[in-house]
């Protein structure tokens, strides 16, 4: 299985991207599919509230790339 991302923003940005990959590996589908941006954010030890918006997007790539994956697998 392989996981990447790309991103153009903010240290923190950045972070939540890698660190949703790392999130993602050796886990199912389904499983992916409940990592949260809370759970995005504990791993990186919290977050500044300005900036969890960017575990908003993490979260919500998540679910788009997963969303993608399935129609193209149909």
């Amino acid at each position: 299985t392989e996981v990447k991302f790309q991103t153009f923003g903010c240290g923190a940005a950045v972070a939540t991207s890698s660190m949703a990959t790392e999130l993602i590996l050796g886990k199912t589908l389904e499983e992916a599919l409940e990592i949260s941006n809370k759970t995005v954010a504990e791993a990186l030890n919290g977050l500044p509230p300005i900036k969890m918006h960017c575990s908003n997007l993490a979260e919500q790539s998540i679910k788009a790339a997963i969303d993608d994956y399935k129609k193209k697998n149909e």
